[in-house]
Protein backbone atom coordinates (compact mmCIF):
# COMPACT_ATOMS: atom_id res chain seq x y z
CA UNK A 1 0.00 0.00 0.00
CA UNK A 2 1.27 3.28 -0.84
CA UNK A 3 1.22 6.08 2.29
CA UNK A 4 -0.81 9.12 1.19
CA UNK A 5 2.11 12.45 1.33
CA UNK A 6 -0.07 15.22 3.69
CA UNK A 7 1.28 18.94 1.74
CA UNK A 8 1.33 21.28 3.91
CA UNK A 9 0.77 24.87 2.48
CA UNK A 10 2.38 27.74 4.51
CA UNK A 11 0.52 30.97 4.75
CA UNK A 12 2.58 34.21 4.49
CA UNK A 13 3.73 35.12 7.69
CA UNK A 14 1.83 38.73 7.30
CA UNK A 15 -1.71 37.24 7.27
CA UNK A 16 -0.89 36.85 10.99
CA UNK A 17 0.50 40.00 11.95
CA UNK A 18 -0.60 41.22 15.25
CA UNK A 19 -3.59 44.28 14.69
CA UNK A 20 -2.56 47.20 16.36
CA UNK A 21 -5.25 49.21 17.75
CA UNK A 22 -4.77 52.92 16.82
CA UNK A 23 -6.89 54.56 19.93
CA UNK A 24 -6.77 53.33 23.40
CA UNK A 25 -9.02 50.29 24.56
CA UNK A 26 -12.63 50.94 25.62
CA UNK A 27 -13.02 51.18 28.98
CA UNK A 28 -15.84 48.50 30.62
CA UNK A 29 -18.08 51.86 30.86
CA UNK A 30 -17.96 52.17 27.18
CA UNK A 31 -18.72 49.27 25.84
CA UNK A 32 -22.45 49.07 24.94
CA UNK A 33 -22.76 52.60 25.19
CA UNK A 34 -25.14 53.50 22.00
CA UNK A 35 -27.47 50.96 20.76
CA UNK A 36 -29.23 51.40 17.15
CA UNK A 37 -32.82 49.46 17.19
CA UNK A 38 -35.94 50.01 15.54
CA UNK A 39 -39.18 51.48 16.80
CA UNK A 40 -42.72 51.34 15.47
CA UNK A 41 -41.61 52.98 12.38
CA UNK A 42 -38.57 54.62 13.31
CA UNK A 43 -35.10 53.30 13.34
CA UNK A 44 -33.45 54.88 16.34
CA UNK A 45 -29.35 55.57 17.75
CA UNK A 46 -30.02 55.96 21.17
CA UNK A 47 -26.62 57.11 23.75
CA UNK A 48 -27.23 54.75 26.66
CA UNK A 49 -24.98 57.28 28.99
CA UNK A 50 -26.48 60.66 27.98
CA UNK A 51 -30.14 59.73 26.81
CA UNK A 52 -29.47 61.92 23.85
CA UNK A 53 -31.63 60.02 20.51
CA UNK A 54 -30.91 60.19 16.97
CA UNK A 55 -33.64 58.73 14.27
CA UNK A 56 -32.70 57.80 10.91
CA UNK A 57 -33.69 60.39 8.17
CA UNK A 58 -33.53 61.31 5.12
CA UNK A 59 -29.93 63.73 4.18
CA UNK A 60 -30.73 67.35 3.38
CA UNK A 61 -27.37 67.58 1.47
CA UNK A 62 -27.18 64.21 -0.24
CA UNK A 63 -30.52 62.62 -2.49
CA UNK A 64 -31.17 59.10 -1.73
CA UNK A 65 -28.53 58.81 1.12
CA UNK A 66 -29.35 59.01 5.18
CA UNK A 67 -28.03 60.74 8.12
CA UNK A 68 -28.62 60.80 11.77
CA UNK A 69 -31.48 63.79 13.31
CA UNK A 70 -31.30 64.57 16.48
CA UNK A 71 -34.38 64.58 18.69
CA UNK A 72 -34.72 67.91 20.78
CA UNK A 73 -34.96 67.45 24.55
CA UNK A 74 -33.16 68.96 27.54
CA UNK A 75 -29.90 67.67 28.87
CA UNK A 76 -30.28 64.63 31.08
CA UNK A 77 -27.70 63.30 33.86
CA UNK A 78 -25.35 60.88 32.38
CA UNK A 79 -24.53 58.11 33.93
CA UNK A 80 -23.06 54.24 33.15
CA UNK A 81 -23.78 52.55 30.04
CA UNK A 82 -27.07 51.15 30.07
CA UNK A 83 -28.67 54.14 32.17
CA UNK A 84 -31.09 54.98 29.73
CA UNK A 85 -33.57 52.55 27.47
CA UNK A 86 -36.00 52.86 24.83
CA UNK A 87 -39.34 50.91 25.34
CA UNK A 88 -41.72 50.23 23.27
CA UNK A 89 -45.32 50.02 24.73
CA UNK A 90 -47.87 51.95 23.32
CA UNK A 91 -45.63 54.69 21.81
CA UNK A 92 -42.03 54.82 22.11
CA UNK A 93 -40.51 55.49 25.42
CA UNK A 94 -37.41 56.90 26.91
CA UNK A 95 -36.77 55.26 30.30
CA UNK A 96 -33.70 56.06 33.02
CA UNK A 97 -33.04 53.52 34.55
CA UNK A 98 -31.68 55.15 37.59
CA UNK A 99 -34.21 57.42 38.10
CA UNK A 100 -37.67 56.03 37.26
CA UNK A 101 -38.11 59.02 34.92
CA UNK A 102 -39.78 58.12 31.36
CA UNK A 103 -40.23 60.06 28.31
CA UNK A 104 -42.78 59.84 25.47
CA UNK A 105 -41.88 60.50 21.84
CA UNK A 106 -43.78 63.49 20.61
CA UNK A 107 -43.09 66.69 18.09
CA UNK A 108 -42.25 70.27 18.52
CA UNK A 109 -44.81 72.45 18.51
CA UNK A 110 -42.54 74.20 15.87
CA UNK A 111 -43.02 74.27 11.30
CA UNK A 112 -40.54 71.71 11.46
CA UNK A 113 -42.07 69.32 13.95
CA UNK A 114 -38.61 67.78 15.09
CA UNK A 115 -39.28 64.65 17.13
CA UNK A 116 -38.53 65.24 21.00
CA UNK A 117 -38.77 63.64 24.78
CA UNK A 118 -41.82 65.36 26.21
CA UNK A 119 -41.22 64.16 29.99
CA UNK A 120 -43.98 61.83 31.61
CA UNK A 121 -45.40 63.44 34.62
CA UNK A 122 -45.15 61.07 37.78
Amino acid sequence: MRTLALVVVSIAAPAFAQITIVNDAPSPSEVGRYQVLKASELTLKLDTQTGVTWSLCPSPKKAGKSTWCKFNANPLPAGPSGRYRIAEAFQIMLVDSVSGRTWSRCEDPTPDKKLSWCQVED
